[in-house]
């Protein structure tokens, strides 16, 4: 066949695929017009979104005058979400720690200037133990985001769809101790830091661990029963929001002692995470002056791991948080008691709707709306890696050796499982893979009806040729 016929075959595949996933039902994550609780929370919040694309289920807190109202939007596991649908909550967790830090200092425990070796005596004569704990809380210490050493071990888990956030308190330390640090004194936000100031706070108390001084510092005195600090995936809650990609397929649950107390393990809900904000505000949680600013960064100030911002003309105190399948924020109006909770079980970033519903006028809808926000750098390499695969994959098939089908084959099932996995799904409808799908599958069925008459590839050629395409195809496999 032609090559002009064969571009229109593959043309009214790639059409013809696009219609049958959407007629399916292919796609991903979308709000949908189920909502519960209070109606103009509900409203107010919905319409803070530009388009519902990337949206999967959000539950909402406004706490206004000491009187928090609740709101569900979208569906998880066949519901509306309610108030109290627990959800993962991310690096919202880091102001738990940060109000742990607070207290701590308030009761002698440690002090601002303090090495964390003191505590975490693991680290003594190293550089990661020199961070003192105003370093660590204001992610001045010049640490990384994980130990040196794991970072190979964190992108194959990434890459596999795995919790990136496992291992012990020990293991932790182990792989801290050879870690560089670099940059000190500049502003660089670091799990690894708020993951060694919580575990220095809990042997400063004389507690067993982060989660237990959590517990008994935070957690019980606030009433804040729903939520759980998972040490592994058995201790998520049953009934707890299931997290996803932007492709609508499910992520899974973080858990895992090493980086709880920067937010890897923590799962909460609207009642209980409005009650925490509801007493930072009136004063009466336990370190609520972590609020107050003590450094300047980029953007705005810093207290104890709380950020501070201007945000439409008003100083919002805030902190998000994002696990693989998950985004939350927890956006405070000091001067007004205002705090606005948004917890939501898919990818796509809510940190603008929630700062400006936390700044907005009371009965006023937020400023402007927050559209679908992307990695653009991450995506596109992943896009064109995709499509480089497909694309090689048909020029393949035009070779006339008997290796061209499954060697074709084997890439194209690569590019089309990367872009799958990795596709900008938060602003192209999922079902165009469909199509794409389609077209490729049409064009291997062509080229499968040409006679093969070539020999196939010999020698070092055709050794590299195959190790290299089952290399990405099994990467492509994990990373489902």
């Amino acid at each position: 066949m032609s090559g002009p016929r064969r571009a229109g075959v593959a043309a009214a595949a790639l059409v013809l695929g696009t219609v049958l996933a959407l007629l399916l039902g292919f796609s991903g994550p979308t709000l949908g017009p189920t909502t519960t609780g209070d109606a103009a929370l509900a409203a107010d919040v919905s319409g803070a979104f530009d388009g519902e694309r990337g949206l999967e289920a959000v539950s909402a807190a406004r706490v206004e005058d000491g009187r928090a109202t609740f709101a569900g939007l979208g569906e998880t596991r066949g519901t509306a979400p309610g108030p109290d649908t627990p959800f993962e909550l991310g690096s919202i967790t880091k102001t738990f720690t940060a109000a742990l830090l607070a207290e701590a200092l308030e009761r002698g425990e440690v002090r601002l200037d303090d090495p964390v070796s003191g505590q975490l005596t693991e680290l003594v004569g190293s550089d990661a133990g020199a961070s003192t704990y105003r370093e660590l809380a204001t992610h001045t210490a010049g640490l990384p985001a994980f130990p040196s050493s794991s970072v190979p071990l964190v992108l194959l888990r990434l890459l596999g769809n795995d919790n990136p956030y496992g291992g012990s308190v020990a293991e932790l330390l182990a792989a801290t101790r050879t870690t560089e640090v670099g940059g000190r004194g500049t502003y660089a936000y670091s799990n690894l830091g708020v993951a060694l100031l919580g575990h220095a706070l809990a042997r400063a108390a004389g507690v067993p661990d982060w989660p237990t001084l959590v517990q008994q510092r935070l957690l019980d005195p606030l009433g804040m029963r729903r939520t759980v600090v998972a040490a592994g995936p058995d201790e998520v809650p049953a009934h707890a929001a299931p997290p996803h990609h932007d492709n609508g397929w499910r992520a899974p649950f973080w858990s895992g002692a090493a980086f709880a107390p920067a937010g890897s393990s923590t799962t909460t809900t609207a009642s209980d995470l409005a009650r925490f904000a509801g007493a930072v505000l009136d004063g009466t949680a336990p370190g609520a002056s972590a609020t107050d600013p003590v450094a300047d960064i980029p953007g705005g100030r810093i207290g104890l791991l709380w950020h501070v911002r201007q945000v439409d003309g008003r100083t919002i105190t805030w902190h998000n948080g994002g696990t693989g399948g998950t985004r939350t924020i927890l956006a405070l109006d000091r001067e007004r008691g205002r705090a606005v909770v948004l917890l939501q079980s898919s990818a796509r970033d809510l940190d603008t709707t929630g700062l400006r519903l936390a700044a907005a006028e009371p009965g006023a809808p937020p400023l402007t709306v927050d559209g679908p926000d992307l990695d653009w750098a991450g995506t596109a390499s992943w896009g064109v890696l995709g499509l480089l695969l497909v694309a090689t994959a048909v020029g393949r098939w035009r070779r006339s050796d008997r290796w061209a089908l499954p060697d074709g084959a084997a890439s194209a099932a690569a590019g089309l499982l990367v872009l799958l996995a990795h596709g900008p799904w938060l602003v192209v409808p999922v079902a165009v893979w469909g199509g794409l799908a389609l077209a490729t599958l049409a064009l291997g069925v062509l080229a499968a009806r040409s006679t093969r008459t070539g020999a196939p590839l010999t020698g070092r050629r055709a050794a590299l040729t195959a190790s290299g395409t089952v290399l990405v195809l099994a990467l492509a496999l994990w990373s489902l």
